[in-house]
């Protein structure tokens, strides 16, 4: 279990019963909205995928229809970016479609895809080469929000971070559309919500030219972006990495010169 913070130090988790009403208010809090969305996704028909990439390098973008919980496939779809068509797509067997595309500019735009399964809109966010972009885990980052001392600094940090980086979050079983709700409920930056926080997604977003300045998250998520992201950030006290997250001075701890390889 991630920290919780009563000033601006990060203390562990008590165990026994602390813990376990500690594990049920997660419960209480996030398990609702994920089943609430993830039945919206199931009704609507189609999931289409946030993006992040940079100009010039090809990349896909990704959908998924299904029948409830069940893959829909051979179901054809038509792609726009900001109202306008750039192609279409046919779904696979496991439900999953991509279309191949490379962006000519940098920027924030409209991804929505229309099918006879049903409409979805999702974001794409262009950012240049050299522009350093800081991850966040965003299981992490609500968890730590549960608690009611830690949501201003929290949310002043994440809109301080946005005005000096690219900003982004990565979700993991918590799945986007829950993760979006949250975030937006919360009052934190509108950005980009990647599914999935593995290695396998850091190396990706690394092919794709993404410059991945930091991570800031669990262990777990940091060591997914070890070797990938120049610094790292750890909400876990006694964890291995270059620093333990304060949210009080957080863009201080990003602008440090003395980051260690």
């Amino acid at each position: 279990l991630f920290a919780l913070q009563r000033s601006t130090c990060f203390r562990p988790v008590p165990s026994g019963c602390i813990r376990a009403r500690v594990l049920g208010l997660i419960l209480t809090a996030l398990l609702p909205a994920v089943g609430v969305f993830h039945a919206r996704e199931a009704a609507a028909g189609v999931s289409l995928y946030d993006q992040l990439a940079t100009p010039a390098r090809p990349f896909y973008l990704k959908l998924r229809t299904h029948r409830g919980p069940l893959p829909m496939g051979g179901v054809r779809g038509t792609l726009w970016i900001d109202g306008q068509k750039i192609g279409n797509v046919l779904t696979g067997a496991d439900g999953y479609g991509y279309f191949k595309y490379v962006a000519r500019g940098n920027g924030s735009f409209t991804l929505k895809v229309q099918t006879e399964a049903g409409d979805a809109q999702a974001r794409l966010r262009i950012v240049a080469p050299a522009a350093p972009v800081v991850l966040f885990e965003a299981e992490a980052l609500l968890w730590h929000m549960l608690v009611r001392e830690q949501r201003a600094a929290a949310a002043n940090a994440l809109r301080q971070v946005a005005a000096n980086f690219e900003l982004a979050y990565l979700c993991g079983p918590m799945g986007r559309p829950a993760a979006q709700q949250l975030i937006e409920d919360r009052g934190l930056p509108a950005r980009v919500v990647l599914a999935g926080k593995s290695r396998a997604r850091f190396e990706q977003l690394s092919e794709r030219g993404v410059f991945i300045f930091a991570v800031v998250g669990s262990a777990q998520f940091v060591a997914a972006g070890r070797d990938l992201s120049q610094r790292r950030f750890i909400f876990d006290p006694g964890a291995p990495g270059r620093h333990q997250a304060q949210w009080d001075d957080l863009l201080e701890q990003l602008n440090q010169k003395d980051e260690a390889p």
